[in-house]
């Protein structure tokens, strides 16, 4: 009979070890998910970072990047057109798009009125004035432009 008592309290004490190892085992898998998903959070907070960071870069760039259009709007140099090209082809890279203004239907989302022009068909866009962009779908700057009346 001592054996049998002692049988039990040793099959207890191996399924009490068991219980603990598995609570622990779970425990450690639990913390493990947390922690990849805490991972993934901060990795996309640092990407959301960076795109701000650049966007905020950008939209300091866009001055400069309407001189260079005025600029060979104005003046015929093939110096400044290629400069032009450069830009365009580094925002397109960048993500960075231009509204489309030229012949569109005015878009209050993406375009700005800064006037009317005669003739033209009505809510039409006339004439930009000054160009607008976006980034991944976010407006950094609409386009300011007249409207046919």
């Amino acid at each position: 009979m001592d054996e049998e008592i002692k049988k039990d309290e040793q099959k207890s004490e191996l399924e009490l070890a068991q219980q603990k190892a598995d609570e622990y085992l779970n425990n450690w898998k639990r913390e493990r998910a947390d922690f990849i998903n805490y991972k993934k959070e901060e990795m996309e907070r640092m990407a959301k970072l960076m795109q701000y960071g650049k966007e905020d870069m950008i939209e300091k760039f866009l001055p400069i990047i309407d001189n260079i259009y005025l600029a060979v709007k104005h003046v015929k140099d093939d110096g400044l057109a290629q400069i032009q090209k450069q830009i365009e082809e580094f925002l397109k890279k960048e993500g960075i798009e231009e509204i489309k203004t030229e012949g569109e239907k005015f878009n209050p989302e993406t375009m700005e009125v800064m006037g009317e022009a005669e003739g033209g068909e009505a809510g039409m866009v006339a004439e930009e004035l000054q160009k607008g962009y976006m980034m991944s779908g976010k407006i950094l700057r609409p386009a300011k432009v007249r409207i046919s009346k």
